[in-house]
């Protein structure tokens, strides 16, 4: 299969399509690559954008659905729904490592940092379509709901 079905079934896999399909192809481009281009793009720089919007959702998120939670609680809540392990079975379920463009020095069967690359997505749609589609993206993949129960989750959010 090429790159471009690739990047076509990853899209219909994460919910969103691109307008700027190079965004998609440089947040999925591990820094590997860049042995023979230094000025080639990679997720990094998106992973770094994408790690501040998915807080920033989170947060909003958590403050609404819990209004008598304190800061340490909520805290302690965006901890759990940001941390890698989080990440990793967003990844997993993304089948992300199938869609990663590793240089011939990185093995994707053995990598183990897929999960940073959920991150880099979130940029790249960030980048693309604002916060709007960022947040709709993040609440799907998370599996954010408005519709909770003191009583879901040990008293916070409903997640999978």
């Amino acid at each position: 299969m090429n790159r471009a079905e690739l990047l076509r079934r990853f899209q219909v896999t994460c919910g969103y399509t691109f307008k700027n399909i190079r965004l998609l192809e440089e947040a999925l481009t591990h820094d590997s690559n860049r042995v023979n281009d230094r000025t080639l793009p990679t997720y990094q720089r998106l992973e770094f954008l994408g790690d501040s919007v998915l807080n920033l959702v989170v947060s909003e998120y958590l403050f609404h659905a819990y209004p008598d939670a304190s800061e340490g609680q909520l805290t302690d809540r965006r901890k759990e729904l940001t941390e890698s392990k989080k990440q990793a079975q967003i990844a997993e379920t993304l089948n992300l490592k199938d869609h990663i463009l590793f240089g011939q020095s990185v093995k994707k069967e053995t990598y183990a940092g897929h999960h940073s690359f959920v991150e880099s997505i979130i940029g790249a749609v960030y980048i693309d379509s604002g916060m709007d589609e960022s947040k709709k993206l993040i609440r799907r993949l998370w599996e954010l709901t408005d519709s909770y129960t003191p009583n879901n989750a040990g008293g916070y959010c409903v997640i999978s």
